[in-house]
């Protein structure tokens, strides 16, 4: 799965709680009720898709993790922002992981895409091979891990304040367009990054490593 296949699999699990939404508050129904079943829904939607592809992977159990929480800490404390703030500091976890990793180990980038090509035992021996000997190919991971990590971060702590400053009804649409913002930004930059180093690397006959 590439970066662009990942925002085409978030962006029902983003955009679903938001279109219901709205849709509740067109009939009247209450800020929390609306978010509440938004994020019932959206979460309905991910078990759905797991139990159908018999596939339950990181990524929905992050999702499904997310939107427990939300549930629940907007049941007991009443507040429905929890609901849109979780994201925010799913967002900002994972950043501070992927920062953490370049200092305490291999960049979190790196072991991501490692597990993405497991069926593939020449092509891991080959990366590790690179990982070993290959200071470029170490930084490329490198570079990604960082970016991606300040990026996530600094998503979190810009939406985390203006989910508590402004109305709901206007922070429910701006929270989604900046989390999508963000991520669009980063899988933009990632994609020129990664062709900028497939042409470094065809000049140094080392193209397939990146593939």
């Amino acid at each position: 799965m590439n970066k662009t296949t990942l925002l085409k699999a978030l962006v029902p699990d983003v955009v679903l709680p938001i279109a219901i939404y709205y849709a509740c508050r067109r009939f009247g129904l209450h800020e929390t009720i609306s978010l509440l079943l938004g994020a019932g829904a959206a979460l309905i939607r991910v078990l759905l898709v797991a139990v159908v592809s018999r596939r339950f992977n990181g990524l929905a159990a992050l999702v499904c993790s997310g939107f427990a929480v939300g549930l629940l800490l907007t049941f007991l404390t009443g507040d429905p922002r929890f609901l849109l703030a979780k994201e925010s500091v799913l967002s900002g976890l994972l950043g501070l992981l992927m920062l953490g990793s370049c200092l305490l180990g291999r960049p979190l980038m790196y072991a991501l895409v490692r597990r993405l090509s497991a069926d593939d035992p020449r092509k891991l021996a080959e990366w590790e091979r690179l990982w070993r000997f290959e200071p470029q190919f170490r930084k490329v991971f490198l570079t990604l891990t960082l970016v991606w990590g300040i990026g996530l971060l600094a998503e979190s702590i810009t939406r985390i304040p203006l989910i508590y400053r402004l109305p709901l009804d206007v922070m429910t649409g701006l929270s989604t367009a900046l989390q999508l913002g963000t991520f669009a930004l980063l899988i933009g930059w990632s994609l020129l990054y990664r062709q900028r180093r497939l042409g470094k690397a065809a000049a140094s006959g080392n193209i397939r490593a990146l593939r």
